[in-house]
């Protein structure tokens, strides 16, 4: 069990799975307002990972405009030049919300990674703000970063790619479409070649609500699947070649509605608040 006082990580976090209701209940995104903990609150909506860039941007500004934004910048920035604009970097200091949106997540690593625009979100962090994405958008908040492996093909070694991502969390890998696209197997390979790491599979419209104290709340109509591997006994994954079958022994693994948590310092399964349990992992 990972025991420490010294704060998880600065700021707010939400990651969002995908597919987030945007036209009913709508009950993801008005979560993330009401975590901004402001009336008047303003909006900056990155799209660099979207494929329909201006489209996508549009339909955003609309929605969080009728949940009550006083102002919503869109930043699509499609170039690295673009990113180190001073002129990006000054938008964002002024929002409440940076919105990261879905697409490409290799995008927004390789267009904003390292530049002026990505030190500008770990200051935003850093001093406060929240930061919340959905699908590409949130898988880019683990300093390791998924990128491509098929669903299918999860528990064969080298079968799923990373790179780094923007490291607004530690020793956290998120996936996005979790359920939708049965992709478990791609976060047990990544604990089994890490077990340090916790893996975190979210469904569609649902979201994590993670803050600096390392605790984290599930919001919305989904699931969230958490895979441990600190207990891992055995496994045969320095013995195989690529693309051999992964065995494993001891993986532990939660599945999380509404209202659960989750303590990622301690690793606990944390049961809903209205009955004051937490749950060990023992």
């Amino acid at each position: 069990m990972i025991m420490t006082s010294r704060p998880f990580f600065r700021g707010r976090l939400i990651a969002i799975g995908g597919n987030e209701d945007k036209t009913g209940e709508r009950a993801v995104l008005k979560r993330v307002v009401h975590e901004i903990g402001k009336a008047d609150y303003k909006v900056a909506i990155i799209t660099t990972a979207s494929e329909e860039p201006e489209q996508c941007g549009k339909d955003y500004q609309q929605i969080f405009k009728q949940l009550g934004a006083s102002k919503v910048e869109i930043l699509n920035v499609t170039t690295r030049m673009q990113a180190n604009d001073r002129t990006f970097a000054q938008t964002i200091e002024d929002a409440d919300l940076l919105f990261l949106t879905g697409g490409d997540q290799l995008r927004l690593t390789t267009i904003i990674g390292g530049s002026g625009l990505f030190e500008a979100l770990h200051n935003r962090l850093e001093a406060g703000a929240l930061i919340a994405g959905t699908s590409a958008g949130a898988a880019v908040f683990s300093d390791t970063m998924i990128y491509e492996g098929q669903s299918e093909d999860g528990l064969f070694k080298g079968s799923v790619l990373t790179t780094s991502g923007f490291s607004f969390v530690k020793k956290i890998i998120f996936d996005t479409h979790f359920m939708a696209r049965g992709r478990i197997g791609r976060l047990v390979q990544i604990v089994t070649t890490n077990p340090t790491c916790i893996g975190v599979g979210i469904g569609e419209d649902s979201g994590v609500v993670l803050r600096g104290d390392g605790e984290a709340e599930i919001i919305g109509t989904g699931q969230v699947i958490i895979v441990d591997g600190s207990d891992i006994d055995h496994s045969n994954i320095m013995d195989i070649q690529p693309g051999g079958p992964i065995a494993v022994e001891n993986v532990r693994i939660h599945s999380l509605v509404n209202g659960y948590g989750y303590n990622f310092k301690n690793r606990r399964f944390l049961a809903p608040s209205n009955n004051n349990q937490e749950h060990k992992n023992d």
